[in-house]
């Protein structure tokens, strides 16, 4: 279930509704701990898997994850785990979070509390932690990456890392490439074409200086196919001119007949089926679409 109150208003009412919920599973923005379990390192995990999300998160110490109860932990688990917190923050998580998660004790009976801690997304970029936090160890530069996924907290790759990056910063030039089989233009009878289409999604301008495919061949190496001018493929004259300058979500297309790409694999004795994605070129990088897989019965 989706939360979205801050933590220091929290009451016993709200937990009562959330125990009442039958959605009151774990998800992407909320994690359940009966207790502490002393482990920092899993502490810290948990506090930057959230904020490397979308919308941060809320764990709530002192519940029962399955089934769903209210058990509760003492006033003085509180002010260690609280103490806790505020030490794991400050080492090894690097940027420094901003802002930091705030913690908020509920009172469920005379001697019993949930603790609440709320964090915060980033804005941009990610957060990383580092394997050893003295500079003169040399693990100092190594880091982990966690994301919330799925209810649970997953390690990313290095790939996965530049693609966030790219998504969650505003100001870094993206495309987004998408690629599709078998499309039709009104103005093109029944010709089965294949479409590239590309939209800025970055505040920042982007020229875009070609498009065409990048496919691997029957050696499993890597070659771009790009889609030529007008007076070279007078088909493609309903293409997007080019170069174009593409401001914050406009739209670049490129089609393609499909006997032509037929043709194209011929002369460079390439059989199907092959791997293919969209490519666009520009002077800040070249961006692709995921793979799809062209065989003879997608595009008999």
């Amino acid at each position: 279930m989706r939360i979205d109150k801050p933590i220091l208003g929290w009451t016993k009412n709200d937990l009562e509704i959330l125990q009442n919920d039958p959605y009151n599973l774990e998800d992407m923005n909320i994690e359940y701990k009966k207790q502490h379990n002393r482990d920092l390192n899993e502490l810290r995990r948990d506090i930057v898997s959230f904020a490397n999300s979308e919308v941060g998160g809320y764990i709530l110490y002192g519940i029962r994850d399955d089934p769903f109860e209210l058990i509760g932990i003492t006033r003085g688990e509180v002010d260690k785990l609280k103490n806790t917190i505020d030490h794991i923050i400050n080492h090894k998580i690097d940027p420094r979070l901003d802002p930091p998660p705030i913690s908020h004790p509920i009172n469920i009976n005379n001697n019993l509390y949930v603790l609440g801690v709320q964090v915060f997304p980033k804005q941009s970029g990610i957060y990383a932690i580092r394997r050893n936090n003295n500079p003169n160890n040399p693990d100092f530069r190594l880091y982990s990456f966690w994301i919330r996924s799925d209810g649970c907290k997953r390690q990313i790759s290095m790939e996965e890392v530049n693609s966030y990056i790219i998504k969650t910063d505003p100001y870094k030039k993206h495309i987004d490439v998408k690629i599709h089989f078998n499309t039709f233009l009104p103005d093109r009878s029944m010709e089965r074409l294949i479409s590239i289409n590309a939209v800025n999604k970055s505040v920042r301008p982007i020229i875009v200086n070609s498009y065409g495919f990048h496919v691997e061949d029957n050696n499993d190496n890597g070659l771009a196919l790009f889609i030529q001018s007008p007076n070279r493929h007078p088909d493609t004259r309903f293409n997007t001119p080019l170069p174009i300058k593409l401001q914050d979500g406009d739209l670049c297309s490129a089609y393609y007949p499909i006997k032509d790409l037929r043709e194209d694999l011929a002369e460079l004795k390439i059989t199907l089926p092959i791997t293919i994605k969209g490519v666009i070129t520009t002077p800040d990088g070249m961006f692709y679409s995921e793979e799809k897989e062209l065989s003879e019965e997608i595009i008999k």
